[in-house]
């Protein structure tokens, strides 16, 4: 006798119809007429439900049945091998949210120069002079510049700060940077190269182009 059978003959002696037993286990009617027709199966969890509803063993309602057994030996396999993949996954999925959070929370030179590079520059101006100071420095290659300069609070005052196009000899800006303060450097171009000069009193400049 298989499965289907054994479900429908317990069913009738508890005189319970479809309907009764799909609400019990909040499954559809048709759901229980395939289990009795052997068109498919129960699955393990409905198994167990059904051997307390209706008050027939699990060895009971399994004896004879071969497919069923096949059936049930096929799940559990299936079962161990989510739970092994489940095993890797998850512990390898964790390890990368914690390192990438923790890099971008550390703000580490890749991470940090990647999308957000920075280049710091000490320029020591030796004396007060009229003449310009070449800055050397690969600008603008990157697409994630944010183009901006600041003249950081450690220098010794302001600065008059000026950037040429090499290939046209256009000056592109010609401003003065108060300590502290920044300027926006919107009209760079990408893959362009420029002349950045500077001028102003005795001391140490500190500069970050961003």
């Amino acid at each position: 006798m298989f499965i289907g059978d054994k479900i429908k003959e317990a069913r009738n002696k508890k005189r319970m119809t479809q309907q009764d037993l799909a609400d019990l286990l909040n499954i559809s009617r048709s759901a229980i007429s395939n289990w009795e027709v052997g068109r498919n199966y129960p699955d393990l969890d409905m198994i167990v439900q059904l051997s307390d509803i209706l008050e027939i063993s699990l060895n009971t309602l399994l004896r004879e049945d071969k497919v069923m057994v096949k059936e049930i030996s096929k799940e559990q396999r299936k079962n161990y091998k989510r739970k092994i993949t489940l095993r890797i996954i998850i512990p390898l999925f964790v390890f990368s949210l914690l390192t990438t959070g923790y890099l971008l929370y550390q703000e580490t030179y890749i991470v940090h120069n990647f999308f957000s590079p920075t280049i710091n520059k000490t320029i020591s101006l030796e004396k007060n002079t009229e003449n310009w100071k070449e800055v050397k420095l690969n600008y603008t290659n990157n697409i994630f510049w944010k183009k901006e300069i600041v003249n950081t609070d450690g220098s010794t005052s302001e600065i008059e700060i000026r950037i040429i196009d090499k290939k046209t000899d256009d000056t592109i800006y010609n401003f003065s940077l108060k300590a502290g303060k920044s300027h926006k450097l919107d009209l760079l171009k990408s893959n362009t190269d420029y002349l950045i000069e500077l001028r102003g009193k005795n001391g140490l400049y500190f500069l970050k182009f961003l």
